[in-house]
């Protein structure tokens, strides 16, 4: 029985499919326009190269220090953290102001006037600023490395694939990708055929966002200097391998990185939520810098040889690839190091504190043996993964302190 089910319901998908299809005598087949559709599957090859182009996994660096900042505010922010008396300025608040002249005299002495959902909105605000200018300075280094040629034979992975599949229309070999093509990391917009025009279009748009979420921090927070922090970051990420004279390509990439996805990202949320930076501030934007100099570190050592090629200079280069390899492994090292040694400062660790701590080791750790094993394409989610874990670790600290 089973057997003559499913014959009937092969003979109903032919007859379905032979609908409209003229009696010509020749087999059966299935049309060609039921197994593939050219403009739905360029429209999804379009959309996953922008994906990719985008770096979704270098995103978590974006977020980590932006939590940290956030984590380490939240237990001074309903107290003026740098005290002060009952005449000091009014701290901005979601919601508007409480009314001084109701107040009596040292009622609200050293209190800051903010709420619960200034907090939240202020703290998501500045996760938006760096989530999007990460993403703007990933298409603008995709376009400035594109034009430079440094990012040549970095096209998108589906062409391969294409080339090793059959067209619908030919019943020929299909015609395979030279063996011997050299890999150079994942792929790029500029380099696999994508307009330049557009990429830089892309960066534009990411940056504009950035920027608009970085006026709404600046209207809830008063601190209009932070307009200057902005400009600074997008100065940064443009100069990164724009320009004339890309910073990157001359021995500075893993310091800019380490101030600006961990210092400023970090240092800059708590000033934002607290009006102040504390040496924890200082501390853990320290610590996911230098997980964001370890990450860079695995992308130059991937890339040393293309890198030499096209006369960019990084550490990795000066280096070579050994040094270089116990370098990005150090990195991670003493990340790691200055998060146990902040923690066994505290009086008396929470259990999940202390969990979280053992898997941000065990993720840098994994990430360091495939580091020295030269498997970049797995250390790379690894680093920027511990990166998150790194600032969970701190979340715990503050909850269960």
């Amino acid at each position: 029985m089973g057997f003559r089910a499913a014959g009937a319901i092969l003979k109903k998908i032919k007859e379905q499919l032979l609908k409209g299809v003229p009696n010509t005598g020749a087999p059966f087949c299935i049309p060609s326009h039921t197994l593939a559709h050219p403009t739905s599957n360029m429209r999804f090859m379009e959309i996953s190269t922008w994906i990719r182009g985008a770096r979704l996994k270098t995103l978590p660096l974006a977020i980590a220090p932006v939590v940290i900042g956030a984590a380490l505010s939240w237990r001074g922010v309903f107290l003026y953290s740098q005290g002060g008396d009952i005449w000091h300025e009014p701290c901005p608040f979601f919601g508007g102001q409480h009314d001084l002249g109701k107040m009596k005299f040292g009622s609200l002495v050293g209190e800051c006037q903010r709420s619960a959902g200034w907090f939240i909105l202020v703290a998501v605000l500045c996760g938006c600023v760096a989530l999007f200018l990460q993403v703007a300075a990933n298409f603008a280094n995709d376009y400035s490395d594109g034009i430079r040629g440094t990012d040549e034979g970095r096209a998108v992975d589906s062409a391969r694939s294409f080339a090793k599949t059959p067209s619908a229309e030919s019943t020929s070999t299909p015609e395979m990708l030279p063996a011997s093509q050299p890999q150079h990391g994942p792929a790029r917009l500029v380099a696999s055929g994508v307009s330049p025009k557009k990429v830089l279009a892309a960066a534009g748009i990411n940056a504009l966002i950035a920027c608009l979420c970085g006026l709404a921090v600046v209207a809830l927070t008063g601190y209009w200097w932070f307009i200057l922090v902005g400009i600074a970051c997008l100065v940064a990420g443009w100069c990164y391998v724009g320009g004339k004279h890309p910073y990157g390509y001359h021995y500075l990439g893993e310091i800019f990185v380490f101030i600006f996805f961990g210092l400023v990202a970090a240092c800059g949320t708590m000033f934002a939520l607290a009006g102040t930076i504390s040496t924890e501030g200082m501390l853990g934007g320290a610590n996911v810098g230098l997980i964001a100099a370890a990450v860079l570190c695995v992308n130059n050592l991937r890339d040393v040889e293309t890198d030499r090629t096209h006369g960019k200079h990084t550490w990795m280069t000066a280096l070579g690839r050994r040094n270089g390899t116990v370098f990005a492994i150090a990195l991670l090292s003493v990340a790691v190091l200055l998060l146990a040694a902040y923690i066994l400062l505290l009086s008396t660790p929470a259990m999940p504190t202390i969990a979280i701590l053992a898997v941000t080791c065990a993720m840098c750790a994994a990430a360091a043996v495939a580091i020295a094993r030269k498997k970049y394409g797995e250390a790379l989610p690894l680093c920027t993964f511990s990166s998150l874990a790194l600032a969970a670790t701190y979340v715990c600290c503050v909850v269960f302190a």
